[in-house]
């Protein structure tokens, strides 16, 4: 169950970006050799926050749309969440459009999967 300290997304995506994010999960396993959930991802990214590269966004940008039947949950703590929120904005920036939760997620994880 959800509190108030902790924001839960629904997200709704295609088989190629939720292969994305489970190469990223295996990504992350394997380096730290202890099994990763996606909020691990998106720690990671959160804490390291590289600037996307061009050839990432670019990248990113040839997933689009994201659409698709295969549903995530992800939970985050509410800090946490608003720190998703500002990789989110930067990604809407620099994308010149809008970004929402899961793209942002796809991207964290496509970070991770370009090691």
């Amino acid at each position: 169950m959800s509190d108030d300290s902790e924001v839960v997304h629904e997200l709704l995506m295609g088989e190629q970006p939720f292969a994305i994010i489970a190469d990223a999960i295996r990504i992350l396993t394997v380096e730290r050799l202890k099994f990763q959930r996606l909020k691990d991802v998106i720690i990671e990214v959160i804490n390291s926050r590289p600037k996307p590269t061009k050839e990432q966004l670019k990248l990113f940008a040839g997933q689009l749309p994201l659409d698709g039947r295969v549903r995530i949950y992800l939970r985050l703590s509410r800090p946490l969440n608003a720190r998703l929120d500002e990789i989110k904005t930067d990604l809407s920036e620099r994308l010149g459009g809008h970004c929402g939760v899961r793209e942002a997620v796809v991207f964290c994880a496509l970070v991770i999967s370009q090691r």
